[in-house]
Parts: C-alpha cells; structure tokens; sequence
C-alpha cells in the first residue's frame, strides 16, 4: 500500500516578479544568491521570508551540476557523482528556491549543440552570453530547511509568517479615511 503524502500547503499573499540581467562571465550560482539576498533585504522579515526562480533563459559555457545518483558508494556512505562541462550550454530550465536564513536548492537543465539536455543540482556555472531571470517573492511565506531523517538532508518547510497585525490595521485605517475623504468632498459637491 502506498504511503499518503502528509502535505503543508501554507496560503501566501501576494506574488512580486523582480527581473535582472547576468552578463558574460557571470558566475552564475553566486549571482543568484546575491541578487535573492538582495531582494531579500529590502523586504522586512516578518512580511517575507523566501525567493524562488519563476523563469531564466541565457547560455552557459562551463558549468557543474551534481547528479541524482544516490545509489553511488563513495566510501563514506552514498553520494551523487558531480560532473564539471566545459562547453557551451543554453539554459532550458532553472527552478529553486531561497530562503532569507537557509541558503538554495537550485536545479538546472541545458542543451548542448546538438539538442541533448543534461541537468542535475547546480553547482555553479559561467554566463556566455547573457542570463535573463526573473525572481519571484510571496508574501506571507517563509523557506526554512529542516533536516529529514529519512533522505539524510536538510528538506523544505514552507511556513507561513504570521499576519502583522499592525500592518492589517493601517491598511484598514487608510482605507477608512480615503472613503471619508470621497464622501466629505461629494458631500461638498452636491451641496454647491
């Protein structure tokens, strides 16, 4: 019998698309990280805690992923074989996410010259001619990593972050004010 999934679905707020250019000879994994952290930053903590990937599209000319072989003997135990490439790549997929505090899961695909597509957990990666990307953040929701004892790594939890209430309660005072303010000058129009 199959074991049910035990699902966390938190409810965010809304959706914010932030969008940048990576040039050539852009490391592109720290690159990433930078701009999530930056974005990140300007967002206070109890509103936002996590970034992920909504869309890249660029090329690549080296690049290192880590592979899903978890049946490989490392001699420590199981591990993932990692491949470096040293040719040039366009980007087909890249999708993860980011958390304020935890650090990314990033996965990559990329096309070669002749269409075969290769992909895995990036490592790290050069730009060669551009990286277009497009980071999205949801309000309300936080990334954290907890460790999963049963695939030995530190797995998402999504959260959702608590409702500030002042926040709720400015907006229901601006909203009562900007209705004041159109009643009291209709009342003066007509009354002219």
């Amino acid at each position: 019998m199959t074991k049910q999934p035990t699902l966390t679905v938190p409810p965010s707020g809304p959706l914010t698309a932030h969008c940048l250019r990576l040039h050539p000879n852009d490391a592109l994994m720290p690159s990433l990280k930078q701009a999530a952290s930056i974005i990140l930053s300007r967002l206070p903590e109890h509103r936002c805690g996590s970034a992920f990937l909504i869309t890249a599209v660029g090329s690549l000319k080296d690049v290192t992923i880590r592979l899903a072989n978890a049946s490989k003997f490392d001699g420590d135990g199981l591990g993932n074989d990692i491949k470096s490439y040293k040719q040039r790549f366009e980007i087909v997929s890249l999708t993860g996410t980011f958390s304020r505090h935890d650090g990314c899961h990033i996965h990559i695909s990329l096309a070669d010259a002749e269409g075969i597509v290769i992909g895995g957990h990036l490592i790290d990666g050069t730009v060669f001619t551009t990286c277009e990307v497009v980071l999205g953040t949801a309000d309300e929701v936080e990334f954290v990593r907890e460790m999963d004892d049963e695939t030995g790594y530190r797995e998402l939890v999504p959260l959702q972050l608590q409702h500030n209430g002042l926040r709720q309660s400015v907006i229901r005072l601006t909203t009562v004010m900007i209705i004041a303010g159109v009643g009291f000058i209709l009342g003066r129009v007509r009354s002219k």
